[in-house]
């Protein structure tokens, strides 16, 4: 692997692009450790996401997010999955990550999304919210982006490809 940052994959996208499970799988091709921001968010605030929203905040949740980020970026060799809300306050930090954004069609992350009622930002209208937030974040996602991948497809041929372009 010629990028140094490629010692720390981020994996970036909406929710329901597939983070956690193509993550999950590239650390695994990878052999390097696999990190889930929400699930590091839930085991060191012993709360759960949802709970956090409702109790503390968007704010909070997001210094939260900002602060187990941080801490991961300390290891090497590690996949992250970030929560979708990653790109908004921490800009600086993904300069340091090789930052896969995992692009999906509006169809396929609403399909997906619908299934989870955990997520906070897409409660009460799942089709409306999605858009929203497809529509203010895509740009950024882009910026953001060392490589885009299409992930409307299935998960086994979106790792071969993230690995086709990453070797």
């Amino acid at each position: 692997m010629v990028n140094k940052k490629l010692g720390k994959i981020c994996m970036i996208g909406m929710p329901g692009s597939g983070k956690s499970i193509i993550g999950r799988a590239l650390s695994e091709h990878l052999k390097y450790n696999f990190f889930d921001t929400d699930e590091q968010i839930e085991l060191e605030s012993q709360s759960r996401i949802k709970d956090i929203f409702i109790n503390e905040g968007e704010d909070y949740f997001r210094k939260l997010e900002r602060s187990i980020f941080k801490k991961l970026l300390l290891n090497r060799n590690i996949v992250i999955s970030a929560g979708g809300g990653i790109i908004l306050k921490n800009k600086d930090l993904l300069k340091q990550t090789f930052n896969i954004y995992l692009n999906c069609d509006l169809e396929t992350l609403i399909k997906r999304t619908s299934r989870n009622k955990n997520r906070p930002l897409l409660k009460n209208n799942v089709e409306k919210n999605i858009k929203i937030l497809f529509n203010d974040r895509k740009e950024t996602y882009n910026k953001l982006s060392d490589l885009t991948i299409n992930a409307t497809s299935n998960t086994q041929k979106t790792i071969r490809n993230i690995l086709d372009h990453i070797k």
